[in-house]
């Protein structure tokens, strides 16, 4: 675990904790956010994570950035954990035991196809705790243990979406054949019509995530479906003495399980009845499979190869690791490779967040560039995660959560119109936003606008009152 941070790093309040940091720190302290709760508590209302994270904040009085880093590092403990367990029944040998989970502990950053998704996120995430979840109950499932059922249930109360995707792969681990064969017909041909209906503004947004639907990925993508597949048939038909019956099995259930997956996936984004389904991103069934790949493959590789002798894993991995060690540190210029609880941030753009949460009003509103997060030396990081403040919408990250719930399309859609040219807003744009939305702050890129009071600046970033 120490191993896997160390070498992919650990960012605070970037990329998918624009959803979950809000939602912890609101059920910590519900008198943040007022007024612009609807995205963060929209998406993780189906979900207990929030929650969870927050109870642990508010029994142990942990400082919250300590009680995130901690929490991250016990999800990664836990995913390892549910990969050595498998490993352990799979293999006899104790060098493809630890081979698979360095393997996957070297691999976290691993991009899933076209999905948008890596193997672990280098943040805290509940799809690393579900997947730590479904992992454990897999190794319940080939153990035919009944804590395979809480694990799962596990899963569901963190992360309902992957812990569904994982359910049925594990289904097809347990059942005869010919069963979850026949129940994928079967609830096939039984899915109800759910197209979205007359909502314009949802159309429109969902042809803006193009990896949504596979058959407008490139193709080399594609590489990311085909070889984890073909891997696993292959080693589905292995000799006894190359790999164990049950790895062969396993293997075997996995290709059933994934290339139907990955039909299901095509046939959701090209069916029209079936459009509603689409923002779940049934692609994502890959996440597991393809995290199952390195497992078994780095398994079979510690066997058959690197064994007990230092060098041969010292060849293998040192260059892996050096190339995910310097993807990761190029990915984040701005920012320090590990975003270490207590230190100030290297980051400009973060600096002026803290300055926002820490010198404005608690009902103040902001809004910022929609595409702020995408800005050079930006990061990727949530100025609501970070600065505590409600915001109006952006483009960069609350379409996802708007594609899942198309009731907020509409008002997503009427804001990114009003924020069209932001790069060119004056004063008299900015009085706009405060009479329609009751914006009463701005971040902007320097040089701020003339005409606005701007009492925090850096090279990067002015915070400025609208008045």
């Amino acid at each position: 675990t120490a191993g896997a941070i160390a070498l992919h790093g650990y960012q605070f309040g970037e990329q998918d904790q624009f959803v979950y940091l809000p939602a912890i720190k609101y059920h910590v302290d519900p008198s943040l956010y007022p007024g612009g709760t609807d995205i963060f508590l929209t998406q993780t209302k189906l979900m207990v994570f929030d929650e969870i994270v927050a109870l642990s904040i508010r029994a142990t009085r942990l400082p919250f950035d300590w009680a995130i880093f901690l929490w991250h590092a016990f999800s990664i403990w836990l995913l390892l954990l549910g990969c050595f367990q498998i490993n352990r029944r799979l293999f006899v040998d104790s060098a493809a035991q630890w081979a698979g989970v360095a393997g996957v502990a070297a691999l976290f950053l691993l991009a899933v196809a076209a999905t948008m998704l890596e193997l672990v996120d280098p943040h805290l995430h509940p799809r690393t705790l579900a997947t730590a979840f479904l992992l454990l109950s897999f190794a319940s499932v080939l153990n035919r243990s009944w804590r395979a059922l809480l694990w799962l249930a596990c899963a569901f109360l963190v992360h309902p979406l992957m812990a569904a995707y994982g359910a049925f792969h594990l289904v097809f681990q347990v059942l005869p054949w010919s069963a979850p064969l026949m129940s994928a017909v079967i609830a096939a041909s039984a899915v109800p019509q759910v197209a979205a209906g007359k909502n314009a503004a949802w159309h429109e947004l969902l042809q803006t995530r193009w990896f949504l639907f596979p058959l407008r990925w490139p193709w080399y993508a594609w590489f990311g479906v085909v070889v984890p597949l073909g891997l696993v048939a292959w080693w589905s038909t292995l000799r006894e003495q190359t790999a164990s019956p049950l790895l062969r099995s396993v293997s075997g259930r996995l290709f059933i399980s994934g290339t139907l997956g990955t039909i299901g996936g095509i046939l959701i984004t090209v069916v029209p009845q079936l459009e509603r389904l689409v923002p779940a991103e049934p692609m994502r069934t890959l996440h597991l499979v393809n995290l199952m790949t390195v497992l078994l493959g780095m398994g079979l590789l510690g066997q058959h190869f690197l064994q007990r002798k230092l060098l041969r894993w010292t060849a293998v991995f040192a260059p892996l690791c050096a190339i995910m060690l310097y993807s990761q540190i190029q990915l984040h210029p701005a920012s320090a490779h590990i975003d270490w609880p207590g230190r100030a941030s290297q980051n400009k753009w973060v600096q002026s967040f803290d300055w926002v949460r820490l010198n404005t009003p608690r009902d103040a509103r902001f809004a910022l560039d929609p595409r702020y997060m995408e800005r050079p030396g930006e990061g990727f990081h949530s100025f609501g995660a970070l600065a505590e403040r409600a915001q109006m919408f952006d483009f960069s990250k609350d379409r996802g959560v708007v594609a899942t719930w198309p009731a907020l399309a509409p008002a997503w859609r009427q804001q990114m119109d009003d924020l069209q040219n932001w790069k060119n807003f004056r004063r008299e744009d900015f009085l706009r936003l405060r009479g329609k939305y009751r914006v009463t702050w701005v971040v902007v890129e320097r040089p701020a606008p003339a005409g606005l009071p701007c009492p925090y600046a850096n090279e990067a970033v002015s915070v400025c009152k609208i008045e």
